[in-house]
């Protein structure tokens, strides 16, 4: 089988993970388990010692605050828009516990997905799957199409295109900024700024 062929059956293991997970089993667990045993698969079979020499390299400390500062801003963003783009329904608590989340569970998960997540996504994503290319990729929509699947769990249609958009113009910068400085030092560093952002305007939204 080709290499692009490989690439391709490759990039559906997120989609296949989560359509089990989240929702055939209800279980945000099994979700991200299999698709990090998926992601992991893939970059121990390729050149896995390159991948981890990149996850080292690729530093400028003026994209590196620049890249900070923009990640930081999911909080407020995720915070103030929930009002509007959230589904109407069970509260955002209560929408977790169905998932495997409840309580302390929901606080170990994040912890996860704060350090793992962002580590194998980049060296999956923009390592494994990377493409020099300047232009768009079609790996930057496949980034941005499972995130949907996940999304939709908690958001209004309308919205899930903006953050379609949002997502593969963000995939498009992490694989512009892997190229352009060889190395996934800082999408690393700002997808993991971005992740705890995440969880962090979660904790706060279910509180409410």
């Amino acid at each position: 089988m080709k290499t692009y062929q490989l690439k391709l059956i490759s990039a559906t293991a997120p989609y296949v993970a989560v359509l089990i997970g989240l929702y055939a089993l209800k279980n945000a667990w099994i979700a991200i388990g299999l698709y990090h045993c998926g992601m992991a698969g893939f970059i121990i079979a390729a050149d896995r010692n390159n991948l981890l020499q990149k996850a080292r390299t690729g530093w400028n400390p003026i994209v590196a605050i620049l890249g900070t500062a923009m990640s930081a801003m999911v909080v407020p963003i995720i915070y103030f828009s929930w009002g509007y783009v959230h589904l109407p329904g069970e509260p955002l608590a209560a929408k977790l516990a169905t998932l495997g989340l409840p309580g302390t569970a929901w606080i170990l998960f994040a912890i996860y997905f704060s350090t793992v997540q962002p580590f194998l996504e980049e060296l999956y994503w923009r390592g494994y799957l990377g493409a020099s290319q300047k232009v768009l990729s079609w790996t930057d929509f496949a980034f941005a199409g499972y995130h949907i699947l996940v999304l939709a769990w908690f958001i209004k249609l309308p919205w899930l295109l903006i953050a379609f958009l949002v997502l593969t113009i963000t995939a498009y910068i992490w694989r512009y900024m892997a190229s352009k400085l060889e190395g996934l030092a800082l999408p690393l560093l700002s997808h993991a700024i971005a992740d705890v952002g995440i969880v962090t305007a979660t904790y706060f939204l279910a509180q409410h």
